[in-house]
């Protein structure tokens, strides 16, 4: 780290992880449109607080992974630890289901919504992607190492689908002779997923590594052979992002939403409800537009 050259960087991500790769280190930067986060990975607290001290007032945000993947609270040592540097708490996950998705659409291009995609695993990656790509109106299969929680993931899920949503996710049955376009993995064990599953994956289909390292090597050189290919999500195809919603949200609040005095009236904008007959503008900010009349409980006169 003290080889790093900390007043280049505006970002820093501090995350952990699930799988038994976790360790303190430091990892190659995350590229982005925004620039380059400097990507920190940890185990121990005392790292945690070693790094956050070390970059405190040099890099001005800092991303921390609230998800509690280990026994280390990040953010509360973010918390005590960054007096200078402003810390945004972050969920990685969901950036890896994002980049995830993107590259399923990438890859699939306009005949995503008529293609089945086949997941397998139960936790928080595979039942978080299973509904987007659903609500998408992808086939989605869900499989799993226990048919039993398999089905009763499938049954809750399908229980929050849109009520128009062309197809349920469906729970995986070994008998089935529906072949996919694109196999994920996503769970924490390593090399466990066998040349077997390709068996389910068209000729002309992919497979997505979400987890790391979930597929042995039997099924790597299969697949390879085979001529199709095999993905590793790669969390740049979104980590870009979160620089960009942290712009976003200062805009919005900066220059929308508030409560203002405006032609001896009060004006209201950007969600702030009014009381009746204050006056709703499109931001609180010049140039206005006026919207309309409150009528006290959200909405126009």
């Amino acid at each position: 780290m003290k080889q790093k050259k900390l007043e280049d960087y505006k970002y820093m991500i501090m995350t952990s992880t699930a799988n038994n790769t976790n360790a303190n280190q430091l990892l190659p930067d995350r590229l982005s449109s925004e620039g380059a986060i400097l990507n920190v990975q940890v185990n121990t607290d005392e790292f945690a607080r070693a790094v956050l001290q070390l970059v405190d007032g040099i890099i001005p945000h800092i991303f921390i992974d609230v998800e509690r993947k280990q026994p280390i609270a990040l953010w509360q040592i973010a918390e005590e630890v960054c007096r200078h540097s402003v810390a945004h708490p972050l969920k990685a996950n969901d950036i890896t289901v994002d980049a995830a998705m993107s590259i399923v659409i990438k890859e699939l291009k306009r005949t995503f919504s008529q293609s089945t995609v086949m997941i397998y695993g139960t936790g928080n990656l595979a039942t978080k992607t299973a509904l987007k790509l659903a609500e998408l109106g992808v086939q989605v299969i869900l499989a799993g190492r226990n048919s039993t929680k398999v089905a009763q993931i499938v049954a809750c899920l399908n229980d929050i689908l849109p009520s128009y949503t062309p197809w349920e996710i469906q729970a995986f049955h070994a008998d089935t002779t529906k072949q996919v376009d694109v196999f994920i993995s996503a769970i924490s064990a390593q090399k466990v997923l066998d040349e077997r599953w390709l068996y389910y994956l068209k000729a002309e289909g992919f497979a997505l590594d979400m987890g790391l390292n979930n597929f042995s090597e039997n099924f790597i050189d299969k697949i390879l052979m085979s001529n199709r290919s095999l993905y590793r999500v790669d969390i740049q195809a979104k980590i870009g992002t979160i620089i960009l919603d942290l712009k976003t949200e200062a805009y919005f609040f900066d220059k929308i939403r508030g409560k203002i005095k405006w032609l001896d009236k009060i004006a209201v904008a950007g969600g702030v409800i009014g009381n009746e007959g204050d006056v709703v503008l499109n931001r609180v900010t010049p140039p206005f537009v006026v919207i309309g009349t409150s009528n006290g409980t959200g909405g126009l006169k």
